[in-house]
């Protein structure tokens, strides 16, 4: 296991051998790569500032599972950088297996700042710790040309900043495209703890984009974004998407913080995400979006969008979410979403466009079915809950949630089931003498045991003789206090996942109405 090193000119030593600082190649082009050169388990530093008017490459070096290979910036007494100082495409080729590229600062121009390209699949590649100065194209772009997989790749603790002009990602991109219908696959990747600052891109940050009309054997398994943190990026935060249900497998985006996400268009927001069924993995768990905070989100996407596939979303917080069109929803489920659940996530201000209560909902329930949603809290959205257009079914059972100052409770369209979607058991208040429920085109069955204070009348829709309409009189903690509200049913034992107590009849809203149960007690005691 030898270290190298490489310095960007040859003017710092008459033998240049590669084998100490004071010896480095002298530029890129004299680095040897295999035989008596960089092999397996070896460490190349990139020494000093390197202005490269072409693509570099990273050549042969034999690397294996268990003896990779470093290029790292990281020589502390000369800290290794790349710059594009000329047009076109100008960047770091990665196209070898087992590849660590870490520490390095790396500057594009008009193309990007790492390209793993290889026309061939391409296992093992770590960047980390970089920091990567976005030009005008993706700062680290995948190659989707026919018969490339992508495995176990990991992209960590990097610095991404700035960049513009991407029709995908600005950060991160990665396409299966329908023109030509490459074969093209993502397996096992992994993009954590990163920072990505002032990113803009026509669509979003990070892009993992199956096409309609993609090869059908193009698929995403085992995809984890986590850790990482947006601040003032354009577009979607993550769109990891393609529109068949269970075309993918295995997604977690958890511990995630999106901060001033702008929009793109109308295009903006936190994560859209589509197309994954559970993983086949062992170990890898069921798909999950799990709390991740966005602060300040402008776009149709709003916080969560979840689509062709089976998700569990809890502990999720999102402020500040506004629309300039449609949707800017807390959670929305649509696109053949189904056996999906919602729990313990947290939404304040959902800013929709006046008058148009299928945007700034806290919870929207489109093409989707058997879909669950309790113990959410919903501050200050412009409508509560939408049941908006279907296409082959929609059915979901909304309970025992919260939502503070809406301007409208639950909305329910024309085109949306009438008999498959209840809402039961939740409080509901109003930011004004406004409407609690309108119902459109038909009668709606399945409102039961709701509390609506604070509301002018409903539209199309008889409240519920099981409903009422007094003060829930919340505490600090959303516990409601008002002795209507507060159940004196049977406490059967046992809580629910979110550490709500079952009684029968059940109690209401999002939070337990005591702290502790007299079972509890003495079954703790």
């Amino acid at each position: 296991m030898t270290t190298w090193y490489v310095r960007p000119d040859t003017s710092h030593s008459t033998t240049r051998n590669g084998m100490s600082y004071a010896t480095a190649w002298g530029g890129w082009s004299a680095i040897v790569w295999g035989g008596a050169g960089v092999i397996a388990g070896d460490t190349l530093y990139v020494c000093g500032t390197h202005a490269i008017t072409s693509s570099i490459v990273v050549g042969n070096h034999g690397a294996t599972v268990n003896n990779r290979v470093t290029i790292s910036g990281g020589y502390a007494a000369d800290r290794g950088s790349i710059i594009a100082s000329a047009d076109g495409g100008v960047f770091l080729q990665v196209p070898r297996n087992y590849t660590s590229i870490t520490n390095l600062t790396i500057t594009a121009k008009k193309s990007f700042c790492i390209y793993l390209y290889a026309a061939a699949s391409i296992t093992g590649v770590t960047i980390e710790g970089c920091v990567l100065n976005g030009g005008s194209a993706s700062i680290i772009s995948l190659d989707y040309t026919n018969n490339v997989i992508h495995t176990d790749l990991t992209i960590r603790n990097n610095d991404f900043i700035g960049g513009s002009g991407s029709n995908l990602g600005s950060a991160i991109s990665w396409i299966g495209a329908a023109s030509g219908a490459p074969l093209t696959m993502l397996n096992r990747v992994s993009v954590i703890n990163n920072r990505f600052i002032g990113c803009s891109s026509a669509r979003a940050v990070i892009e993992m984009w199956i096409q309609p009309g993609a090869n059908l054997g193009t698929k995403m398994t085992d995809i984890v974004a986590s850790g990482n943190t947006f601040i003032s990026c354009s577009a979607v935060a993550m769109e990891i998407y393609s529109e068949i249900y269970g075309r993918n497998s295995g997604i977690r985006i958890t511990d995630n913080i999106i901060r001033n996400q702008k929009m793109m268009g109308t295009l903006g927001g936190g994560f859209a995400i589509g197309g994954f069924s559970p993983s086949t993995t062992d170990g890898f768990g069921a798909n999950v979006i799990a709390r991740n905070k966005g602060y300040g989100l402008s776009g149709v996407t709003g916080m969560i969008n979840v689509f062709y596939g089976t998700y569990r979303v809890y502990d999720n917080v999102g402020e500040d979410i506004t629309t300039s069109t449609i949707d800017g929803t807390g959670i929305l489920f649509d696109h053949k979403c189904d056996s999906s659940v919602a729990y313990g996530n947290k939404f304040s201000r959902l800013m929709g466009v006046p008058g148009v209560y299928y945007s700034g909902n806290g919870i929207t329930i489109l093409d989707a079915t058997n879909i669950e949603v309790y113990g959410n809290v919903i501050e200050d959205a412009y409508c509560g809950i939408h049941f908006g257009n279907k296409e082959a079914g929609q059915s979901s059972n909304i309970h025992n949630n919260t939502f503070i100052r809406c301007s409208m409770a639950v909305d329910v369209s024309t085109a949306a089931d009438k008999t498959s979607n209840f809402v039961r058991n939740n409080i509901f208040t109003a930011a004004g003498a406004v409407t609690s429920v309108r119902v459109s085109g038909g009668i709606w069955t399945g409102e039961s045991n709701n509390a609506f204070s604070g509301f002018g009348s409903s539209l199309g829709h008889a409240i519920s003789t099981t409903s009422v309409t007094a003060n829930p009189e919340l505490d600090a903690d959303y516990r409601p206090r008002s002795t209507v509200l507060v159940r004196k049913g049977t406490y059967l034992g046992g809580r629910d996942f979110n550490g709500k107590h079952f009684y029968n009849p059940p109690n209401i809203g999002a939070v337990d109405d005591v702290t502790v149960t007299p079972r509890y007690a003495l079954t703790q005691s």
